[in-house]
Formats: C-alpha cells, structure tokens, sequence
C-alpha cells in the first residue's frame, strides 16, 4: 500500500510539474503575441473602434511604405515648384524706371543726330547726357510688338541707363489693362584697330557676373539672364540700331568710339597712338 501512495504522489507531482512548465510556455507565447501586435498592430483585438483601427492601419502603412528617398525626393520637388514659382512671380515684375534720366519726363528733346553729326564733323569729343538720349528715343522710337506676344502685348517705350563701362537698353512693354513688363539688354562696345583702321565690336554682357562667373548679359523682369541666354533679345537690339541709320554710319565710318559712364556718353574720335 505504502509502494501505491508514493508511486501516486510521484504521478501528481509530475503531472503538476508539466501542468506548470505547460503554463508557462503558455504565457509566454501570449506575451510575444502581445507585443508583436503592439508593435505591428498584425491581429487587431476585437474590440478595437473601427476608426481607431483604421487610423493605425493606415500609419503603419505609411510608415512602412514611406522612406527616406522618398522623403528627400519629396522635400525637393517641393523645393523646385516653390523655387519655380518665385522666378516666375519675379520674371513679370517690371523693374524700376524712376531712376533713369529723361524716360518718362515732359522736357523736350533736343536734335540729337544733328548735335552728333556737327560735332563729329569738326572732330570734337562729344558729351552726350542720359536724359538727352531718352528724351530724343522717347519722340523718335515707335516700338512694335511682332510675333505671338503681340497678341497680348504691346511696346510702350525703350530707355537707355548709362553705367560705368557699359549700357542698358530696357525695353518697356504694356501687357492687358496697363501693366507692365520689362526686358533689358547690357551692352558694352569696345574698339579694336584692323590695318590701321578703327572697328567697334559690340559684347552683350555687363556689371557684376551672376554667381560670381557667369556674365550677365541682362535682365527679364527682375530676373538676371546670363549673356548666352539674352541672345534671344539681340534681334530687338539690332533692329533698334537700324532705326538710326544716319547716327550710326556717322558714328562707325569716322572712327568714333562710344565710352560709357554714369549719366553720359563720351564720343571720342579715333587717334593712332
């Protein structure tokens, strides 16, 4: 009897050892499943609202799905339609007029080929002023919008701003119900001696250079255009000159060399040495 009672006791102790040992691995697995669904949110407890639970269905998406390329990729488009959309704002400012000498004024103008055709046959250095020059292109230029942007616009008036070694020619134009637009071109002529005779060569760029290299060759708005851009405006230029056939030829066939200042132009005559 005595053998029996132990050999039972062994049968429960066991039997309560493995009831132990199988709880335990029990609890265990319960805890990994809690903290995987912590986590991952894998098998949502039933009793989860329904908003709750998409509301972290759909972070967990987005969290999953969302990396730092796509963050980065995302942060600069953002950066280029935000960069894109000021250049644009800026590029149909026009920019300020009120500084240049005689564009705009009542004053009137003086007869500025027949001054410049006198003096270059007497041989005289000629000062010409930066009011004089606008004053006499405000009656003399009629500017003409052609193409498809005369369709929307028109040419309200060209100046000339005078700078320390070069020019700018700003061209004025009325876009609708009276706003305006401006595009300039930066000229800076230089002579240079072929055989013995004088010949000006004219460089489309001036001022400070644009990012500290590239010439700027002029401006659309507000916006600075580097020089091999604002080629695009040359035709505008040259057609400007040939509007002056008799100041030009007197300019280019006597040897004259245009020098540009602060408010004025200096003409002066060719000399060899």
């Amino acid at each position: 009897m005595a053998s029996q009672n132990r050999k039972r006791r062994r049968k429960r102790q066991k039997g309560d050892l493995l009831s132990l040992w199988g709880g335990l691995f029990q609890k265990r697995s319960r805890a990994n499943d809690i903290t995987h669904g912590t986590l991952f949110n894998a098998e949502p407890d039933e009793d989860t609202p329904d908003k709750e639970r998409n509301l972290r269905t759909m972070l967990r998406e987005l969290w999953v799905n969302t990396s730092i390329w796509r963050l980065l990729a995302a942060v600069h488009f953002i950066l280029f339609i935000v960069i894109l959309l000021v250049l644009t704002i800026r590029m149909w400012q026009p920019q300020e007029l009120q500084d240049i000498e005689g564009y705009g004024d009542k004053v009137e103008s003086v007869k500025l080929a027949h001054i410049i055709k006198k003096g270059i046959e007497r041989g005289d250095t000629i000062v010409i002023t930066e009011a004089q020059i606008n004053r006499y292109l405000r009656d003399t230029c009629r500017l003409q919008q052609d193409g498809f942007f005369s369709i929307f616009s028109q040419g309200h008036g060209v100046a000339l701003r005078l700078h320390n070694g070069y020019a700018e020619v700003v061209i004025d134009r009325i876009l609708g119900a009276g706003t305006h637009q401006t595009t300039s071109v930066f000229v800076t002529i230089r002579q240079e001696v072929q055989d013995g005779k004088p010949t000006l060569r004219a460089e489309l760029h001036g001022g400070e250079p644009i990012l500290g290299s590239i010439p700027r060759g002029g401006t659309v708005g507000r916006i600075p255009i580097p020089q091999r851009h604002i080629i695009i405006l040359q035709p505008a230029l040259e057609s400007l000159r040939d509007t002056y056939p008799d100041i030009r030829d007197a300019i280019l066939n006597n040897g004259y060399c245009p020098e540009f200042e602060d408010g004025r132009i200096i003409l002066r005559p060719f000399t060899s040495n």
